[in-house]
Protein backbone atom coordinates (compact mmCIF):
# COMPACT_ATOMS: atom_id res chain seq x y z
CA UNK A 1 0.00 0.00 0.00
CA UNK A 2 1.49 3.35 -1.02
CA UNK A 3 2.27 6.01 1.57
CA UNK A 4 -0.12 8.95 1.40
CA UNK A 5 -0.44 12.40 2.88
CA UNK A 6 -2.27 15.69 2.50
CA UNK A 7 -1.42 18.31 -0.13
CA UNK A 8 1.00 20.88 1.25
CA UNK A 9 -0.85 23.83 -0.31
CA UNK A 10 -2.64 26.06 2.16
CA UNK A 11 -6.26 24.97 2.84
CA UNK A 12 -6.06 22.09 0.35
CA UNK A 13 -7.09 18.78 1.85
CA UNK A 14 -6.56 16.57 -1.19
CA UNK A 15 -4.65 13.34 -0.66
CA UNK A 16 -1.34 12.74 -2.46
CA UNK A 17 0.82 9.67 -2.90
CA UNK A 18 4.35 10.14 -1.57
CA UNK A 19 6.98 11.29 -2.57
CA UNK A 20 4.75 14.01 -4.09
CA UNK A 21 3.88 16.83 -1.73
CA UNK A 22 1.20 18.58 -3.77
CA UNK A 23 -1.95 17.41 -5.54
CA UNK A 24 -2.43 17.69 -9.32
CA UNK A 25 -4.17 21.05 -8.83
CA UNK A 26 -1.10 22.54 -7.10
CA UNK A 27 1.56 20.64 -9.09
CA UNK A 28 3.25 23.91 -10.20
CA UNK A 29 4.00 24.68 -6.54
CA UNK A 30 5.87 21.42 -6.26
CA UNK A 31 8.16 22.30 -9.19
CA UNK A 32 8.88 25.73 -7.67
CA UNK A 33 9.69 24.16 -4.30
CA UNK A 34 12.04 21.62 -5.91
CA UNK A 35 13.93 24.41 -7.68
CA UNK A 36 14.14 26.39 -4.46
CA UNK A 37 15.45 23.33 -2.62
CA UNK A 38 18.06 22.66 -5.33
CA UNK A 39 19.33 26.24 -5.10
CA UNK A 40 19.47 26.04 -1.30
CA UNK A 41 21.41 22.75 -1.42
CA UNK A 42 23.82 24.14 -4.05
CA UNK A 43 24.63 27.25 -1.98
CA UNK A 44 24.90 25.22 1.22
CA UNK A 45 27.27 22.75 -0.42
CA UNK A 46 29.45 25.57 -1.82
CA UNK A 47 29.67 27.27 1.58
CA UNK A 48 30.46 23.99 3.31
CA UNK A 49 33.28 23.17 0.90
CA UNK A 50 34.70 26.69 1.07
CA UNK A 51 34.84 26.62 4.86
CA UNK A 52 36.12 23.06 4.97
CA UNK A 53 38.91 23.66 2.45
CA UNK A 54 40.14 26.88 4.01
CA UNK A 55 39.81 25.64 7.56
CA UNK A 56 41.46 22.30 7.06
CA UNK A 57 44.41 22.83 4.72
CA UNK A 58 46.92 22.36 7.50
CA UNK A 59 44.74 19.82 9.30
CA UNK A 60 44.47 17.65 6.19
CA UNK A 61 48.27 17.47 5.98
CA UNK A 62 48.40 16.49 9.65
CA UNK A 63 45.60 13.97 9.18
CA UNK A 64 47.48 12.22 6.36
CA UNK A 65 50.28 11.46 8.81
CA UNK A 66 47.86 9.72 11.19
CA UNK A 67 47.04 7.19 8.45
CA UNK A 68 50.63 6.15 7.80
CA UNK A 69 52.39 2.99 8.88
CA UNK A 70 55.01 5.14 10.63
CA UNK A 71 52.38 6.68 12.94
CA UNK A 72 50.80 3.31 13.72
CA UNK A 73 54.15 1.83 14.75
CA UNK A 74 55.13 4.89 16.84
CA UNK A 75 51.70 4.84 18.49
CA UNK A 76 51.95 1.14 19.35
CA UNK A 77 55.42 1.51 20.88
CA UNK A 78 54.29 4.51 22.95
CA UNK A 79 51.12 2.69 24.07
CA UNK A 80 53.19 -0.18 25.44
CA UNK A 81 55.66 2.26 27.03
CA UNK A 82 52.80 4.06 28.82
CA UNK A 83 51.08 0.78 29.82
CA UNK A 84 47.81 1.94 28.29
CA UNK A 85 47.39 4.53 31.07
CA UNK A 86 46.61 8.24 30.88
CA UNK A 87 49.88 10.00 31.60
CA UNK A 88 48.22 13.28 32.64
CA UNK A 89 46.04 11.49 35.20
CA UNK A 90 49.02 9.47 36.48
CA UNK A 91 50.99 12.66 36.94
CA UNK A 92 48.27 13.85 39.34
CA UNK A 93 47.91 10.51 41.16
CA UNK A 94 44.82 9.28 39.32
CA UNK A 95 44.68 6.01 37.39
CA UNK A 96 42.72 5.92 34.15
CA UNK A 97 43.23 4.06 30.90
CA UNK A 98 44.25 6.14 27.94
CA UNK A 99 44.04 5.28 24.29
CA UNK A 100 44.50 8.70 22.64
CA UNK A 101 48.00 9.45 21.42
CA UNK A 102 48.62 13.09 22.32
CA UNK A 103 51.53 15.22 21.20
CA UNK A 104 52.74 17.07 24.29
CA UNK A 105 53.91 19.95 22.09
CA UNK A 106 51.17 20.24 19.43
CA UNK A 107 52.05 19.40 15.83
CA UNK A 108 50.65 22.77 14.71
CA UNK A 109 53.21 24.49 16.94
CA UNK A 110 56.18 22.26 16.09
CA UNK A 111 55.95 20.09 12.97
CA UNK A 112 59.26 18.37 13.75
CA UNK A 113 57.84 16.86 16.96
CA UNK A 114 55.25 14.61 15.35
CA UNK A 115 57.56 11.56 15.12
CA UNK A 116 59.56 12.07 18.33
CA UNK A 117 58.66 9.46 20.94
CA UNK A 118 59.36 11.82 23.86
CA UNK A 119 56.72 14.18 22.49
CA UNK A 120 54.01 11.52 22.62
CA UNK A 121 51.90 10.68 25.68
CA UNK A 122 48.75 8.66 25.93
CA UNK A 123 45.74 10.12 27.65
CA UNK A 124 42.06 9.62 28.37
CA UNK A 125 39.44 11.53 26.43
CA UNK A 126 38.76 13.95 29.31
CA UNK A 127 42.40 14.97 29.58
CA UNK A 128 42.76 15.18 25.81
CA UNK A 129 39.77 17.50 25.50
CA UNK A 130 40.96 19.73 28.32
CA UNK A 131 44.54 19.80 27.08
CA UNK A 132 43.36 20.74 23.58
CA UNK A 133 41.43 23.69 25.04
CA UNK A 134 44.50 24.69 27.06
CA UNK A 135 46.71 24.45 23.94
CA UNK A 136 44.40 26.81 22.10
CA UNK A 137 44.97 29.40 24.81
CA UNK A 138 48.66 28.78 25.50
CA UNK A 139 50.02 27.97 22.01
CA UNK A 140 47.30 29.59 19.91
CA UNK A 141 46.50 26.39 18.02
CA UNK A 142 43.16 25.60 16.41
CA UNK A 143 41.01 27.22 13.77
CA UNK A 144 40.88 31.00 13.86
CA UNK A 145 43.81 31.32 16.26
CA UNK A 146 47.29 32.61 15.55
CA UNK A 147 50.28 30.57 16.75
CA UNK A 148 51.94 32.37 19.65
CA UNK A 149 55.66 32.73 20.26
CA UNK A 150 55.85 30.89 23.60
CA UNK A 151 58.23 28.45 25.24
CA UNK A 152 57.06 24.90 24.45
CA UNK A 153 56.21 22.68 27.42
CA UNK A 154 57.91 19.38 26.61
CA UNK A 155 57.15 17.34 29.72
CA UNK A 156 53.86 15.88 30.92
CA UNK A 157 54.76 16.89 34.49
CA UNK A 158 54.89 20.57 33.50
CA UNK A 159 51.43 20.57 31.91
CA UNK A 160 48.84 22.05 34.32
CA UNK A 161 46.27 19.86 36.09
CA UNK A 162 43.06 19.99 34.04
CA UNK A 163 40.87 18.10 36.50
CA UNK A 164 41.63 19.64 39.89
CA UNK A 165 37.98 19.65 40.92
CA UNK A 166 37.19 16.15 39.62
CA UNK A 167 37.97 12.89 41.33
Amino acid sequence: MPMTGRCKALNCHAMVIRPDRYCSKHHSMEQAEKEKRKEYDRVRYQNYNYKRNNMNRMKSEQNKFYHTKQWRSIREIALRRDNYLCQYCLNHKRVRTGNIGDHIVPVEFDLNGKTIMDNLAFCCSKCHTRKTKWEQIYYGTGYGNKIKNVIPIKNVKDVPDFQKNER
